[in-house]
């Protein structure tokens, strides 16, 4: 092993221990004990169900499921599809599974956003980001049936993979920088 090699080993083993759990491997089993693997959603827009599991049975992501996914999360203004990060989907996940509520459904208020519908939302609200996370796939804004939103952003605070942002009637979560308002 030269010396580059090894410096790259040590290095690397000591950021994983400051990464979120699901970026420290391509490999999704390793997250398994903090995931389910199982979404239950109801978009609030759409009105449309959704109960699927996207990861398969030896913890890799579920390409069918994800495109799926990311069409239940389309912008509902404009109906336009874009991936969706599925570190977002497994954030949800680990909410759901932390809180011990994936007998409840999520719900969701805002999934992906068209950059037109973004520019629309901000004209009316100066807490519309210019440079929204939904607008990059990489934010929802959720509620889940009978949970506090109190005990969501606190929850999703201690698994530290994001944005939470509190509002009256929702909470935003985003795979983006950590960061909380």
């Amino acid at each position: 092993m030269t010396r580059r090699n090894a410096l790259k080993a040590l290095f690397g083993g000591i950021a994983s221990l400051y990464l979120p759990f699901w970026m420290q491997s391509a490999d999704a089993s390793a997250r398994l004990p903090r995931c389910s693997g199982k979404l239950s959603l109801y978009n609030l827009h759409t009105q449309e169900e959704l109960s699927i599991a996207y990861l398969n049975s030896h913890g890799k992501l579920n390409p069918k499921a994800l495109k799926r996914l990311d069409h239940f999360f389309r912008c509902h203004h404009s109906d336009k599809v874009r991936h969706i990060d599925p570190r977002l989907y497994m954030l949800l996940d680990s909410v759901q599974t932390r809180l011990g509520v994936h007998d409840r459904t999520i719900q969701l208020v805002s999934g992906y956003r068209s950059p037109e519908y973004n520019r629309m939302l901000r004209s009316r609200s100066s807490r519309v980001a210019k440079q929204s996370y939904h607008t990059r796939g990489m934010a929802a804004d959720i509620q889940i049936e009978g949970v506090r939103l109190s005990d969501i952003k606190r929850t999703a605070m201690k698994i530290d993979a994001g944005g939470v942002g509190v509002y009256s009637e929702f909470i935003h979560l985003d795979v983006g920088p950590s960061r909380t308002w």
